[in-house]
């Protein structure tokens, strides 16, 4: 039994070895001092030596190394309602203290030529003298008033550019009036031709010409046209049904306001033989458009009917005998072929029978 303990002492030992630290303290400041040898326990050498590893594997993160070399933070607020309390306190003006002028009364700056500032710099104009009985002398034109003021001229307005239908005779009168508006075009013939002379009036309305409406009827044209080539030229579509309404109901409103344009026009000239005979040219072009399958798509339809309608009754009450007999014995002729179209036409047909049966041409 002896032989295997000291067998597992020897190797106890070897494993103990390194963990056997002996504190041996130098004396190399201190010589006077006794040397004292403490011995360490195996159990006490281990625990030092594990909180040496750890100590030493403790490595801090660049957060805190830059945190540690900032230092001591300083305050950021330098204000603080004691400071300011303070200060106010302090500036408190007493009620006969002077308030500091904002210029010094004696000063090179030049001031403008105000009754204050020349007061101030002391540049009073000459005190007048008192009358004596004589015509006082007319003073010099050289002398001034001011010494400090200057005699500065005004400019002169530049002469205001005339237009180049004044000033240019190459271009023909009737180019440069095409330009004009027609607003332009009345006041130039009223304000400058006729100038309330009623020789030159009489004369210029003996040559006024009948309202021209060709290119009235070249509008409707050219909006019909649009109506139709809007329509779907597919053979397996319809023409007239819903969706061709859609494609075409841009165009026909369109139609409907160059239609009510033309006759506000004439209308408000008081042309009404040009609107007669407008109405029975436009008539036609109403007609053309297509008529479709829907009740309530047929509305644009219905209302440019009755508005030519009600132009022509308007022009037969105005116009009167100066519309003409040969004139109103077409629109007749013309009347009767319009019945099938529109119902409203029968009063129109009414007014006009009713004039010619009592054999006179107005109301």
């Amino acid at each position: 039994m002896a032989a295997p303990r000291q067998g597992i002492r020897i190797v106890l030992a070897d494993r103990l070895e390194p963990l056997r630290v002996a504190t041996t303290p130098t004396n190399a400041n201190r010589p006077n001092e006794p040397t004292t040898i403490f011995a360490a326990t195996p159990v006490d050498n281990i625990t030092n030596v594990a909180l040496a590893q750890d100590y030493a594997s403790l490595t801090h993160s660049p957060d805190e190394l830059i945190i540690r070399q900032r230092g001591r933070r300083k305050p950021l607020l330098k204000w603080t309602p004691e400071k300011a309390a303070a200060a106010a306190a302090n500036n408190v003006r007493s009620p006969f203290q002077r308030t500091p002028t904002k210029m010094p009364m004696s000063t090179s700056m030049i001031m403008r030529s105000s009754p204050r500032k020349r007061l101030a710099m002391g540049t009073l104009p000459p005190e007048p003298k008192a009358y004596d009985g004589t015509s006082p002398i007319k003073p010099d034109a050289t002398q001034e008033l001011w010494p400090s003021s200057r005699n500065l001229k005004k400019p002169k307005l530049q002469e205001l550019e005339r237009p180049i239908a004044q000033t240019s005779d190459e271009i023909p009168l009737h180019t440069l009036l095409q330009g004009l508006t027609q607003q332009q075009l009345i006041e130039l013939i009223i304000n400058e031709l006729v100038a309330g002379d009623t020789k030159v009036e009489k004369d210029l309305r003996a040559q006024l010409p009948m309202p021209d409406i060709q290119y009235m009827e070249q509008e409707l044209l050219r909006a019909k046209r649009m109506i139709f080539k809007s329509l779907p030229t597919s053979r397996l579509c319809k023409k007239t049904d819903s969706t061709a309404f859609t494609r075409a109901s841009l165009h026909l409103n369109e139609f409907k306001r160059l239609l009510s344009q033309h006759i506000k026009q004439l209308q408000d000239s008081s042309h009404w033989d040009a609107l007669i005979d407008y109405t029975c040219m436009a008539w036609p072009c109403v007609r053309a458009t297509p008529n479709w399958d829907s009740f309530t798509h047929n509305a644009v339809r219905k209302q440019c009917f009755r508005t030519l309608t009600c132009s022509c009754i308007a022009a037969i009450k105005y116009g009167g005998s100066r519309l003409g007999v040969n004139r109103l014995h077409r629109l007749e002729r013309s009347l009767n072929s319009w019945l099938n179209d529109s119902e409203d036409i029968q009063s129109c047909m009414n007014v006009l029978k009713r004039m010619l049966g009592k054999g006179r041409y107005s109301f």
